[in-house]
């Protein structure tokens, strides 16, 4: 009984220590995500009939995160096409760029290091799809 007790409570210490580890890895200290909202048009670029359909409809197939570097990440997951990114604040633009979304990817913007406040990141779609998001510097 005590070896099983033992055994059990070095397994509990070893498990606790991994988990540990992990919340001390860079993925999860890169940054602070930034929630997107969207209006009712996918972003998804129109797929012919020689390409596989989704099993799961994402409506936002964009992740942000602000990182503690001064710059923005915007993980893409999949084509969405002809797409304008604009980042402002009070209503002025700070930047803005158009890109055409062909794969899966990762971009990544660097904001001044004299910015501060509250921001608004904007997403469009040629298709009139749109997400937006706030964050604050």
């Amino acid at each position: 009984m005590k070896t099983k007790f033992v055994f059990c409570l070095v397994s509990w210490l070893c498990l606790l220590s991994i988990g540990v580890v992990r919340a001390d890895s860079d993925d999860f200290t890169n940054g602070t995500k930034i929630m997107l909202s969207c209006n009712d048009v996918p972003f998804q670029k129109p797929k012919g009939s020689d390409q596989e359909q989704r099993s799961i409809f994402v409506p936002i197939p964009i992740s942000a995160f602000l990182s503690n570097k001064q710059s923005i990440e915007l993980e893409f997951y999949e084509s969405i096409g002809n797409i304008e990114i604009i980042i402002s604040q009070n209503g002025m633009v700070i930047y803005s760029s158009s890109e055409n979304i062909e794969s899966n990817l990762v971009e990544r913007i660097s904001l001044s290091q004299t910015l501060s406040g509250c921001c608004l990141l904007e997403i469009k779609g040629e298709n009139g799809a749109y997400a937006f998001g706030y964050f604050e510097i």
